[in-house]
């Protein structure tokens, strides 16, 4: 058996990125591989538990510096783990120049950097930051994976792509766990008060990525068009007030409805008709896979890699008003025939039992 160390920033069940290793880590075979996590931000609410029963471990170390007694804590803690480890995943690119020079001086013999975003921050600060932490990247690195062809194109350049040096690891999901159910839709569109309601919807965190104000906009020019629509945003995040005052501000309170952190992603997809994605930037989003896999039609930003257009999708320039959006969207067909969905995005390669197999096989093979 082999162990992979997994760099994070966090172990929080918020993080999309952590999402995605967890979707990998339940279906990859763990009698060969195990999944160990070093990360430095506390949250509430993490994986922590569900790695320890998968059999990982997890190890916390001091928030990342140029400091010298940083650099220590590294190589002491890389030094404990000398045996342990071959190969260093890394999440968080920006740290490639400090964590590999001290990894492989320790015995790592694989460093792989992985690209999730197609912008190194939200944050014009940070994004100026990591900007210039990853200029000496590619040199550090032995291999380079990216969750999409756009986000590799992001961080190594259309050079490395075009010579295939770029492995393309898809942000994959259980399809099946995804499916359409009819009783399902039924059961969640009674008890949330939506029948005979075009119901438009959006999962993701509150942060200027996912450019909830603009959606809201959108909306609200829907609104205009046709009266028998509801929102429904799934989620939590720093900016969920922000949004709510502006709900408040165009009398919106009884046509949007905050259902804040949810479990059950796959009956809320189920009870919509079409899903919205206004973000300013993504690397290939989990929840638009999702969305497909439920059947239903995704209207997103420009911004957003071709990659994630699975089906029934439509691409529209965030330059447009949200007027514009609203006719787009308003003049797209119900199609009742979800039940099919989940197997044509199995097709495309978003089956995380058939992409684990895949990882594993690469894993192995280093």
């Amino acid at each position: 058996m082999i162990r992979i160390l997994h760099l994070v920033s966090s172990l929080s069940i918020r993080s999309g990125v952590m999402s995605v290793i967890m979707n990998y880590y339940r279906n990859i075979n763990t009698d060969k591989i195990q999944f160990d996590f070093c990360y430095f931000v506390d949250r509430e609410d993490t994986y922590e538990a569900e790695i320890n029963s998968l059999g990982g471990r997890v190890f916390k170390i001091t928030k990342p510096s140029l400091s010298r007694s940083f650099k220590n804590e590294l190589n002491d803690f890389f030094e404990k783990q000398k045996n342990v480890y071959t190969t260093l995943h890394i999440h968080e690119v920006y740290l490639t120049f400090l964590f590999a020079p001290i990894a492989k001086k320790n015995g790592i013999k694989n460093v792989i950097t992985h690209s999730h975003a197609t912008m190194y921050s939200d944050k014009k600060l940070n994004a100026l930051r990591n900007r210039v932490l990853c200029i000496g990247l590619k040199k550090h690195a032995d291999y380079y994976y990216a969750c999409s062809m756009a986000a590799g194109q992001f961080l190594y350049g259309k050079k490395y792509l075009e010579e295939g040096k770029v492995n393309v690891i898809n942000n994959a999901i259980d399809c099946e766990k995804y499916k359409f159910d009819l009783n399902t839709r039924n059961y969640i569109r009674q008890k949330l008060e939506l029948k005979g309601y075009l119901v438009i919807g959006n999962v993701g965190r509150f942060n200027e990525q996912k450019n909830h104000s603009f959606l809201v906009d959108i909306f609200y020019s829907i609104k205009q068009k046709e009266e028998k629509v509801k929102l429904l945003l799934v989620g939590d995040g720093p900016l969920i007030q922000s949004v709510k005052n502006k709900v408040k501000k165009l009398n919106l309170n009884n046509d949007v409805i905050f259902l804040g952190r949810r479990n059950d992603i796959p009956h809320l997809l189920c009870a919509m008709d079409i899903f919205l994605l206004p973000s300013l930037f993504e690397g290939l989003p989990v929840v638009g896979v999702e969305a497909q896999a439920s059947g239903l039609p995704i209207v997103l930003s420009d911004t957003i890699t071709e990659e994630i257009g699975l089906l029934n999708y439509k691409y529209i320039d965030l330059e447009k008003t949200p007027e514009y959006w609203a006719k787009e969207i308003l003049s797209i067909k119900q199609d009742n025939s979800r039940n099919q969905a989940y197997l044509a995005v199995k097709e495309k390669g978003f089956d995380i039992k058939q992409e684990a197999k895949k990882l594993e096989k690469i894993y192995l093979e280093m």
